[in-house]
C-alpha cells in the first residue's frame, strides 16, 4: 500500500512538473515570438547601368590645373532599367554640370585631393532629380582619376 502511495505522488509530482514547464513555455517562449516585428519587405532587384565617364578641369586663378575623370553605375530598380538607359544622356549631362558646378566653387576638393564621398552625394542629388529619387538606389563611384598640369 506504501509503494501505490509513493508511486501516486511521483506521479503527480511528476504531472505538475510537466504543466509548469508547458506553461511557462507558452508564456514566454512563444509569446516573445509571436511579439516580434515582421521582417521588412526584401529589397527590390536591381540592375546596373553604366555612365559614360565624367571628365572635368579644376580651374584654378590663372589656368586649368588639374583633369578629374569620374567613372559611374547607376544602381536602379531592375524594371526601371530600360528607362535609366533611354535617359543617359540626360544622366550624363546632369552628372557634367553637378561636377562643374562642384569644382569650381571646390566643394568636392579638400586642397587638391578629390573628396569621394562628396562626388557621390552630389551625383546621387544629381541622378535623384533626373531619373526620380526612388528609383534611384545607389551611385556607385568605380573610378576617379586626377591628372595635375
Amino acid at each position: 500500500m506504501k509503494a501505490l502511495i509513493v508511486l501516486a505522488i511521483g506521479l503527480l509530482l511528476l504531472g505538475g512538473a510537466g504543466y509548469g514547464g508547458w506553461t511557462l513555455y507558452n508564456e514566454y517562449i512563444v509569446k516573445k515570438q509571436e511579439e516580434q516585428p515582421p521582417k521588412p519587405p526584401p529589397k527590390p532587384p536591381s540592375a546596373f547601368v553604366r555612365v559614360n565617364p565624367v571628365v572635368v578641369p579644376v580651374i584654378g586663378a590663372q589656368r586649368v590645373e588639374q583633369f578629374v575623370t569620374v567613372v559611374v553605375t547607376l544602381e536602379v530598380n531592375a524594371d526601371q532599367q530600360p528607362m535609366a538607359q533611354a535617359n543617359l544622356p540626360r544622366i550624363s549631362d546632369a552628372f557634367l554640370r553637378t561636377l562643374y558646378g562642384a569644382a569650381d566653387d571646390r566643394s568636392i576638393l579638400q586642397g587638391n585631393i578629390v573628396n569621394i564621398p562628396a562626388v557621390k552625394a552630389k551625383l546621387q542629388e544629381a541622378a535623384g532629380k533626373v531619373l526620380g529619387a526612388d528609383i534611384v538606389q545607389n551611385v556607385l563611384v568605380q573610378v576617379v582619376v586626377q591628372r595635375n598640369l
